[in-house]
């Protein structure tokens, strides 16, 4: 293949790239400003979670060779290279890159072979063209990446004396998986030169090295990538703030509905507190219902400090009537929750009122009896909030 074909080729790789460039992907937004509006719908960005992520280096080895001023066929000689990068999206990466070895050229007559030493130091824009049509799959077998840059070449050890070109970097390269930290690839690059790299200037053509790589690529952290959709993450966010403000006003109910009981509470505590405290004993005194009651918060056992009396007043009940025991008997509203998880509840209510004038009052326990109802039956069938309760029904001791 004539120099003039390749210089084409390399041109038209670098015009597509530019292409694709322009109209493949808009500018990144950086994340703290960004606009919603001016997103596309759906859109889905990738960013690499901590900078030590997505870094690589790569080390093989293959053939080059020089094409310029020559005579016969043109020999492939040892070629090594290694480099460093880093993959900013899916998409596209930058690498910085050393390759060298030797160069051999069959100049002025065909039996006669010039010997050279090569060092190419490159700068590559990578492009992952598979990422790119068929969407990001961090688990792909094969990924092809055009690459374009600029290189300088130094040649040494040459008869005809050292040189030094900058040059226009360009190739393909093939990454074949073998797990999340290493990459089998395949390369083949071209480095267009400026007539004379061989120490001839001829002033008829440009001149190129070509080299076919292969070897191991070795990803720093593992090759992945985070990713965010801001239309997705707007209307979940909307989702979110339309449930916080669903149990804000659940919990605004729940508070007024708090409110009033503790005002019948203060209305009950008064009432109390104004009737007379008088003891007589009569037979059927321990076959009544209690005026007494534990009131509880949705889905809660827990007994408040103002709740406290109703209990306090059952313990001196019941030490002023040694004959009789108590019937402790816990509900729950049928409105919430389930009616299995209601019987749980309620027998928890009832449990802990028991386990306080057992504990606090020294009540025998013997003398208390628990019954868990759960939302099966409703105390207070006007007013569910009434029955998250604990009642109590005297009976006689046995």
């Amino acid at each position: 293949m004539k120099l003039k074909h390749l210089t084409l080729i390399s041109i038209g790789v670098l015009l597509s790239l530019f292409t694709s460039n322009v109209y493949a992907q808009t500018p990144e937004i950086e994340e703290e400003i960004v606009v919603v509006d001016f997103l596309p719908a759906g859109r889905t960005y990738y960013y690499s979670p901590a900078p030590r992520d997505n870094w690589f280096m790569s080390v093989g080895a293959g053939v080059q060779a020089l094409f310029a001023e020559h005579k016969g066929k043109t020999p492939f000689s040892l070629s090594m290279t290694v480099d460093f990068g880093k993959w900013f999206n899916p998409q596209w990466g930058l690498r910085l890159s050393a390759t060298g070895g030797a160069l051999r050229l069959r100049y002025p007559q065909e039996t006669d072979m010039l010997h050279y030493k090569n060092v190419s130091l490159a700068a590559d824009f990578l492009w992952n063209m598979t990422n790119t049509i068929g969407g990001y799959d961090q688990y792909r077998i094969v990924s092809v990446i055009p690459f374009v840059g600029f290189a300088s070449n130094y040649a040494f050890r040459n008869p005809l004396g050292k040189t030094l070109s900058f040059a226009i970097s360009t190739g393909m390269r093939f990454n074949v998986r073998l797990c999340r930290y290493a990459d089998l690839f395949l390369e083949g690059k071209i480095n267009i030169l400026s007539d004379g790299y061989n120490g001839v200037v001829k002033a008829k053509r440009a001149e190129a090295t070509m080299a076919l790589l292969g070897g191991l690529s070795f990803n720093f952290g593992g090759k992945k990538f985070g990713r965010y959709n801001p239309v997705s993450e707007l209307f979940a966010r909307e989702a979110l703030n339309a449930e916080v403000n669903a149990l804000r006003a659940e919990d605004n109910a729940y508070a007024q509905e708090n409110e009033k009981l503790q005002v019948e509470n203060a209305n009950l505590k008064k009432e109390l507190a104004q009737k007379p405290k008088v003891i007589t004993e009569k037979p059927s005194q321990c076959d009544t219902q209690l005026t007494s009651a534990v009131r509880f918060t949705l889905n809660s056992s827990v007994i408040t400090d103002e709740e406290m009396i109703n209990i306090y007043n059952i313990a001196q009940w019941m030490k002023a009537n040694p004959n009789c025991d108590v019937m402790v008997t816990g509900y729950a509203d049928k409105e919430t929750g389930t009616a299995e998880y209601n019987q749980k509840l309620s027998k928890q209510r009832a449990d802990k009122v028991i386990k306080i004038l057992v504990n606090n009052y020294k009540i025998e326990a013997s003398r208390l009896k628990l019954v868990a109802n759960g939302s099966t039956m409703q105390p207070y069938p006007n007013n569910n909030s009434w029955n998250r309760v604990v009642v109590f029904k005297s009976c006689e001791t046995k």
